[in-house]
């Protein structure tokens, strides 16, 4: 007879097993002694009953002793030996029945908030379609190599990390962001391993394989961070280690004063710390579980509880209010056309990595006559019905840290930048500059000013679009009460424009990134500070702030591994959805915290009034554990 079903059946289901062994025995050994009256047999039976369910936590409270922490199992193996010395055979193997019953019924609760982790799991797919020597074969997912092609098919699950080389289809992200949206992908754009190809068949170039996926650093951390103690928990524990020998000390002199034994293991019972111990961490993995799900990666239980007094949000501007795609919105000439102007402001940017720069070449390129308000010109060509024009290379190129840059061109000196830089200069800015410059800031416009041998011939102006969500995410933060705001390096009328349309509370202006770090250290004096960016710029603030999320954190490997918060999704509401379960989680903690005190202290009253017993205080202490565990899953809801 093959055997092997029956054990792994046994392994998996052990807990299962045992409590139901134990409340089968305990049954009948109280039923033959209730309606009999074989007194021994029963006795016999309620033995073995309390042997059965007591031998696995008997066994875990030797090795407490030995390691000198003892806990709640060393306690119920205490109770439950007492009881069956003094004869109380029905109350000891009530006692254990109870309490194997409540650790099956907490471990499989606890698996349920865990359930967002094996979701993430059961998202990566194990094998993949890949293109080798001119034809397609399937090998294990984990075995694709980087620069392989790889070949999905619709309605397939995405087996990598990659950039689409060919095809273009509508992607299910929400496995790794949360969006709820299909997201339209075509050539060069980034892709991640489990989420799902909706429409059409598209061929992938490989970036990352098996372990090295977004989604697999995403699960470990998630399960890094359930697996982190939060400050409470830490606290609870450190509590315990003193509190269960006071128990013991309690109940020893208990007895001494009233020599009631049954009074005495009663007191050991009811002392058991399960509710306060099992509470915090069931709050803390949920919202952890639910928010992965969302799309949010949370670091641990630290950050969250931290999270979860947060009275003010401070956020960047670019890239986060803003979409991040600034665009030239309108050139001006001043003793030039715009076209030179601009062109002149290409040349000067051509090396330069800041986006703004990148604005001004892309139309230079795109759009060689400028765009104005008032039409465009006609396009311009060199001769060979080419209208893209060849953008030179300055001679010399000089960036100036959050005001522009200095360049040379056949000898002439190009400067484009913001006031400061021209003041810095001893640049003069005309009346009729001045003014055009004034417009269009207060339009929320980014004004460049364009010099050519110490004389303003141009100026840039550039928008960058606000998020259509942004006004609303920032009154639900407002409604919350949280404070806001804005960090830019903008000057002062396009931060003052931006703040209003907004509606943000506040707004600090010409910010380099050591200011922006200097104005939340001033925060953190009278607030808890969160800080939103984009988890490469703006670092040190993130850093300095008391919890730093990161967003658009999917594609971004150091912000999924350094972030407090990553929101994997370039997703600005997604941000009073973090905080908000913060705060519900930290509210969630001190509930349960306070049912566990509430419960001990009831039931210790009603010991030493005599109105509880052995076994009715192990099935109020183990309906207080379930309690408190079901109260931490509501978290799993949240939205």
């Amino acid at each position: 007879m093959n055997t092997q079903p029956i054990k792994r059946y046994y392994r998996k289901h052990r807990q299962a097993v045992i409590a139901g062994s134990s409340g089968l025995l305990y049954g009948g050994g109280w039923s033959l002694g209730y309606l009999t009256g074989f007194d021994t047999a029963s006795a016999a039976i309620l033995i073995l009953a309390a042997i059965v369910g007591g031998y696995d936590i008997a066994k875990t409270a030797y090795h407490e002793v030995k390691s000198q922490t003892l806990g709640i199992k060393t306690l119920v193996t205490i109770a439950a030996i007492g009881a069956i010395g003094i004869g109380a055979y029905w109350e000891a193997a009530a006692v254990v029945f109870l309490f194997s019953l409540g650790s099956y019924l907490e471990g499989r609760t606890m698996r349920k908030t865990r359930n967002a982790l094996e979701e993430l799991l059961e998202m990566t797919p194990d094998t993949a379609t890949v293109r080798r020597d001119g034809n397609l074969q399937e090998v294990p997912a984990c075995e694709v190599e980087d620069g392989e092609i790889v070949v999905v098919k619709p309605g397939e699950k995405i087996p990598v990390d990659g950039d689409v080389v060919e095809g273009e289809s509508a992607v299910n992200q929400a496995p790794v962001t949360g969006e709820s949206a299909p997201v339209h992908k075509a050539d060069g754009d980034e892709v991640y391993a489990g989420t799902i190809n909706q429409e059409g068949a598209i061929e992938i170039e490989t970036t990352g394989a098996g372990s090295d996926t977004t989604l697999q650093r995403i699960i470990r951390r998630v399960e890094e961070a359930q697996e982190a103690q939060s400050p409470t928990e830490s606290l609870i524990d450190r509590f315990a280690k003193y509190y269960t020998p006071g128990v013991i000390a309690l109940s020893i002199g208990a007895f001494a004063v009233t020599q009631d034994a049954m009074l005495s293991l009663t007191l050991l019972v009811i002392g058991c710390p399960g509710a306060l111990v099992i509470g915090p961490p069931v709050s803390i993995v949920s919202a952890i579980g639910n928010a992965a799900r969302s799309g949010v990666l949370m670091k641990g239980g630290e950050h969250l509880e931290r999270a979860g007094k947060i009275d003010l949000v401070a956020v960047d501007k670019t890239g986060t209010l803003t979409k991040g795609e600034t665009t030239v919105a309108d050139v001006e000439g001043f003793g030039t056309n715009a076209r030179e102007a601009l062109e002149l402001a290409a040349i000067a940017e051509k090396k330069s990595e800041h986006h703004l720069g990148d604005a001004i070449v892309a139309a230079a390129r795109d759009r060689p006559s400028a765009v104005t308000d008032g039409g465009t010109v006609a396009a311009e060509t060199d001769g060979t019905g080419d209208e893209t024009p060849s953008i030179p290379d300055p001679d010399d190129f000089d960036v100036v840290a959050g005001k522009g840059v200095v360049a040379y061109h056949d000898g002439r000196e190009i400067v484009v930048g913001n006031r400061s830089l021209l003041d810095e200069r001893d640049i003069a800015i005309p009346d009729d500059v001045a003014e055009y410059v004034r417009e269009r800031e207060e339009r929320g416009e980014t004004a460049v000013h364009v010099v050519l041998d110490g004389t303003v011939v141009g100026v840039v102006a550039m928008r960058d679009e606000l998020r259509e969500a942004a006004p609303g995410v920032v009154a639900q933060l407002q409604d919350a009460g949280i404070e806001t705001v804005m960090l830019t390096g903008d000057n002062e009328r396009v931060a003052a424009a931006v703040a209003a349309e907004v509606g943000i509370d506040d707004y600090r202006a010409e910010l380099l990134p050591e200011d922006k770090q200097a104005v939340i250290e001033e925060f953190r004096e009278d607030h808890v500070v969160a800080m939103v960016g984009d988890g490469i710029n703006d670092a040190p603030s993130l850093a300095t702030a008391d919890v730093g999320i990161a967003m658009g954190a999917a594609g971004t490997d150091t912000a999924i591994e350094t972030a407090d918060m990553a929101l994997m999704a370039d997703d600005l509401e997604r941000i009073p959805y973090a905080v908000t379960l913060s705060k519900a989680t930290r509210w969630n903690i001190y509930e349960n915290v306070g049912a566990a005190v509430l419960t001990v202290t009831v039931l210790l009253a009603g010991v030493l009034t005599s109105y509880v017993t052995l076994a009715a205080g192990m099935l109020v202490h183990e309906a207080s554990v379930l309690a408190v565990i079901l109260n931490g899953m509501r978290l799993l809801r949240y939205e």
